[in-house]
Parts: C-alpha cells; sequence; structure tokens
C-alpha cells in the first residue's frame, strides 16, 4: 500500500506545476533568470526575495528560508498538515486520493460515506441560511440587526436559523439522505417512537467550518434570554472533534492572506469572533466555549506565533485564561493577554467602543508572565508585610516555567518592584529553588548545562538500554549523544552488547568512574515497567525532533552561503526532504 501511495503522490506532483498553484492563491510572480520571483506570502517583505523553480517544482524564500516543495507549498499557505495539502492538490489536479484504512473507526470511515456525509452537513447549512433569509427567519435577523450583524457577515459566516423540529429533517429527507447520517452528523436526535427530530429547534444557527472550508457541526443560539441552554453544539461525530477544531479558521485564513496579519486572537464564543469581524478585525478564532487543548494549540500554532488570548472578563473567563495561557506557552508561542474592562466580553466591548477600543485593549496586553504575576498579586495585601513576603514566594515559583534565564532576570526586578523586597533576597529564593527538577532554560543536546527535557529523555534512554526493556527501538545513537560522559556511557553499552547482553548491574559498575550513572538510574525509576517501552518511544522521538531542528539550522546556513546554480538547486531539493522528514516524527 506505502508502494501503490508513493507512485501516486510521484503522479500528483507530476500533474500539479507550483508556479500554476502559487498564481491560484493570487500571488504576483515576475519571471526573472529562468525563475519565478514574488513577494513571500509567508512573512512582510517589500523587495522580493520568493523564488519558484518550475523545472524543480520547489520553492525558496531567501528572507525567512522556509522553502520545500509543491505539497510543503500548500501546508505552509493554507495552514494544514500533509494529508490536507495532498487534498487541496488532488482536487486542483482532478486526482482521487487513494483511501486507506486503519482500525480505529473515524479512520476507517471510507471516503464515499464520508464525502455523503460532508455534503448533507453542507446541505444542512444551505437550508438553515435560507430559512434565516425567508419570512421564517425575521425574528432571527432582527436579534442579529440588534446585535450589529450585518447581510454581509451573516453571509461570510453562513449563519441560519432552525425554525421547527421537523422542517430541516424533511428537506434533507427529500434530498435523499436517511435517518441513520442524520444521527450520525448530529443534526438530528432520535425520540421514543423511533422518530427523529431537529436538536437546533428555534435557534440562531452558527456552522462549524474546518480548514477545508467543509461544514462539520453547528452551534445553535438561543433568541429568548430565559431558554436554556444559551449554546446547544453538535455532538463528536466522526466529522466532529472539538477538542481539535477551532471557529473561525475560514475568515482567519483569508486575513492572513490579504491583510498580512501576524498574530491571532483567541476568543470564547462564536459571536466574540463574528462580532470582531463585523467591526474589521478578522484574524479570530475561537475555542467553542471549551478549554482550550494542546491539539488546538498545535492548530493555532500553524497560523501565527503570536496569540493574543481574550477571553471573557468574568472570573470563570479569567480561569479559562490560566489555563490557556500554560498550554499556548507549552507548545512555544508569543502569549499575551487582552483584559476586557468591567466583566464585558470581547464582543461586547466592541460592539461599545468600536474597532478603535479594542485594538486599544491590544495594545495594552500584557506578556504572559507579567499577566500571571499581576493576578497572583491580587490575591495579597501588598501593605502588609507577611502578604508581600508570600507574595515574593509564590511568584517566584511562577518564574521556574521561564524557559529564557534573561526574562528570569527581568522579572525578578519585576517582582522585587510589586513586593519591595530587594532583588538579591528574591534570586536567593529562586536559586535555593532551583534544584535538578526545576530548570529555566531548555537544554541542548550538544553541551550546555546537563538538565532539561533532552537530558532526562536520554537517561531514561540509557536506563532502558541496560535494563532490557522489550519492544524499544535500539537504532544507533550516536549522533545524538555528544555529551561527553552520557556518551561514554553509551559507548560502555554497544561494547557489552557486541559480545553478550548489557545488564543494570554494569551500569551500576560505572558508578564510581562516572556522575551521571546516579542521575541514570534516578531517571529510570519514575516510569513504571509496564509503561517504558511507550515512555522510551516518546524520549526517542524528543531526542530526533532536536537532533532534525539544529540539522535543519545548519543547512539553512549552507543554503544561505551556496551561490545560485545546480548546487543551490540540489541544496534545495535536500532541503525540503529533510522537512518533509521532519513532519513525520
Amino acid at each position: 500500500m506505502a508502494d501503490e501511495f508513493s507512485v501516486w503522490l510521484d503522479e500528483l506532483k507530476r500533474r500539479v506545476n507550483i508556479v500554476d498553484v502559487a498564481s491560484s492563491y493570487n500571488i504576483a510572480l515576475n519571471r526573472k533568470s529562468g525563475k519565478y520571483w514574488a513577494c513571500c506570502p509567508f512573512h512582510h517583505e517589500k523587495t522580493p526575495s520568493f523564488t519558484l523553480d518550475d523545472t524543480s517544482n520547489m520553492y525558496y524564500c531567501f528572507g525567512c528560508h522556509k522553502g520545500g516543495d509543491v505539497i510543503n507549498f500548500v501546508m505552509e499557505i493554507d495552514h494544514t498538515d500533509f494529508m490536507g495539502a495532498i487534498n487541496i492538490l488532488a482536487t486542483k489536479a482532478g486526482m482521487s486520493v487513494p483511501q486507506f484504512r486503519s482500525s480505529g473507526d473515524k479512520a476507517a470511515l471510507s471516503k464515499r460515506h464520508r464525502d455523503r456525509l460532508y455534503s448533507l452537513m453542507r446541505d444542512c447549512a444551505s437550508y438553515y441560511h435560507k430559512c434565516l433569509m425567508s419570512d421564517k427567519g425575521k425574528r432571527a435577523r432582527a436579534y442579529l440587526s440588534g446585535r450589529g450583524i450585518s447581510e454581509r457577515t451573516i453571509k461570510v459566516f453562513g449563519l441560519g436559523y432552525c425554525h421547527g423540529y421537523d422542517d430541516s429533517i424533511a428537506h434533507l429527507t427529500s434530498l435523499g439522505y436517511g435517518k441513520d447520517e442524520m444521527i450520525e452528523v448530529g443534526i438530528a436526535g432520535e425520540n421514543r417512537g423511533g422518530g427523529i427530530y431537529d436538536v437546533q429547534a428555534d435557534r440562531l444557527i452558527v456552522p462549524i467550518i474546518n480548514n477545508m472550508r467543509q461544514v462539520i457541526a453547528f452551534g445553535g443560539r438561543v433568541l429568548d434570554k430565559d431558554k436554556q441552554p444559551k449554546y446547544r453544539n453538535t455532538k463528536e461525530t466522526v466529522l466532529f472533534d472539538k477538542s481539535k477544531e477551532l471557529f473561525g479558521l475560514h475568515t482567519v485564513k483569508k486575513a492572513m492572506i490579504e491583510e498580512a496579519v501576524d498574530s491571532i486572537i483567541m476568543v470564547e464564543g462564536y459571536m466574540d469572533v463574528i462580532s470582531l469581524y463585523q467591526a474589521g478585525i478578522g484574524n479570530c478564532l475561537a475555542s467553542m466555549g471549551t478549554a482550550l487543548t494542546e491539539m488546538q494549540a498545535r492548530l493555532l500554532k500553524r497560523y501565527a506565533d503570536k496569540v493574543y488570548i481574550s477571553y471573557d472578563g468574568d472570573s470563570a473567563g479569567q480561569k479559562a485564561t490560566m489555563r490557556g495561557l500554560d498550554i499556548l506557552y507549552g507548545e512555544g508561542l508569543n502569549v499575551r493577554v487582552v483584559s476586557v474592562p468591567d466583566g464585558k466580553d470581547p464582543d461586547e466591548y466592541v460592539r461599545d467602543f468600536g474597532k478603535k477600543g479594542y485594538m486599544d485593549l491590544l495594545a495594552s496586553a500584557k506578556p504572559l508572565f507579567e499577566y500571571k504575576l499581576d493576578k497572583l498579586a491580587e490575591e495579597f495585601d501588598m501593605s502588609v508585610p507577611e502578604d508581600r513576603g508570600a507574595y515574593a514566594v509564590k511568584a517566584v515559583d511562577v518564574l521556574r516555567a521561564l524557559k529564557n534565564p534573561a526574562q528570569v532576570d527581568v522579572y525578578i526586578d519585576y517582582i522585587s518592584a510589586i513586593s519591595d523586597i530587594a532583588k538579591p533576597v528574591l534570586v536567593r529564593q529562586y536559586e535555593s529553588g532551583n534544584t535538578a527538577g526545576a530548570v529555566v532554560s531548555e537544554p541542548v543536546i550538544m553541551g550546555g548545562k546537563k538538565s532539561g527535557k533532552i537530558f532526562k529523555a536520554i537517561r531514561f534512554m540509557l536506563y532502558a538500554l541496560y535494563a532490557g526493556v522489550e519492544g524499544i527501538d535500539k537504532s544507533d545513537l550516536s549522533a545524538y549523544i555528544t555529551d561527553r560522559d552520557l556518551r561514554a556511557i553509551y559507548d560502555e553499552y554497544r561494547r557489552i552488547s557486541a559480545l553478550g547482553e548489557a545488564t543494570l548491574d554494569d551500569l551500576q559498575s560505572l558508578s564510581d568512574v562516572n556522575h551521571e550513572v546516579k542521575e541514570i538510574f534516578a531517571e529510570g525509576k519514575i516510569v513504571a515497567e509496564e509503561a517504558a517501552a511507550g515512555y522510551y518511544a516518546d524520549c526517542y522521538k524528543s531526542v530526533l525532533k532536536e537532533y532534525r531542528k539544529r540539522e535543519m539550522s545548519e543547512f539553512t546556513k549552507t543554503i544561505d552561503g551556496e551561490g545560485s546554480g545546480d548546487g543551490k538547486a540540489k541544496l534545495l531539493a535536500q532541503y525540503a526532504e529533510l522537512k518533509f522528514k521532519n513532519k513525520r516524527i
């Protein structure tokens, strides 16, 4: 099956030309010296440094160093994954993507059936929209008008109205869709008599659209204030997993291309996104009222490295903000927090104060750790010495999550100013708790302090090798372990293994001459035996990612130092291959 897919993939690449694909995204290209040049669509520039080669079907930007083949290009510009790009290009080429099955129900869903369910959702959304714009939707239109939502915005988001329990069911049935299909996608519920009804009856309908512009679910909002629940989302289905989706992707993609925005504003609800868009702020996404997940954070990172988190100003919104901060920061995003005053949500605020008022809030947004320290200070009475001391202790603990030592120094000054406690005292407090398990900066494999997740990963891998854990990948780790002490232990393992079987006794025998042995045993004991193989695989992936990241960095320097011609073209091809491999780790 893998060989068949490779053959199909080669044929797809032959059929699509990267120049034609780039032109379809309204990128203005100029031919010069046998190649096509343009201002890079992936970063802001005035002088073209983005080049396309229609012979090799490759692209490269000399400004931001992004490059690769036509698949990489679509992944970058459409903010999608490998299979998402494959589907987009296959549509352009008029090819059908081969069907692959796996053991999971969602993955095993046939392409034909999945496409039919997407058609069902599209037809349902179209019916809801027509209903909104008809006499049946007068009350819903009046509600939207009262919130300042224009007809243009209604069309952009495909808003609709569900008039009753049976109207949409009858319409979809007339189109040939069955009861089981409507239940499967969450449009319909089943009553005790075996009949079905529309679960969104008498609600304003907000279609949830994925990054492929497919309707995958609906959010329904009541029109009467006293009716509960206020929002009703489609249940999770084969098309919709709310932990992996964000609302507003189709408008954000448009803003990224047309307005050259370089950040995302994260809000809680549909109406926040819609009202901000209505005010002229198109780079907004919503987590649909649920706690932000790591998968959503990774999806965000495809669009921008800077995220403004702008949840509601009430207490529930503030708690959600704190949870979201840690998840976003953990994914390497530059996070700032927008404080909406008077307990308002972004929707209310932008309607009261307009685009300028909300943009002023963005301009005053606080960096993540400044926000955390300020919120923590609200829990203490700074006029009381004991409270100032208690605040300082907790505030210093907050800094342990920072990855940059320079930031730690800056924020210790910040804590000192708030608590009126001298900086040297705070530094001693920080250092006293900065044990092996609490490090400031993310270390590297090639030298530096022996702390952090990469060194921890290597230590556990060494322990697992000596312990003879079954089911682990025993591929050569030599290229990844350049620390002298850890490398010596690994080299000894390879020597012993060449003669027989290495054991933990062999590892222990090295303790007198290598101080890392103690750390390796400590790392090995934190994982239960039955989980060791899985943990080893996770460690291996982390180490490989770090190695590949450094490899890519060095390769970029090599490309920049190479002149034009065949040499550079070959390097770019190798770069694209490395990048593709990295995506698959």
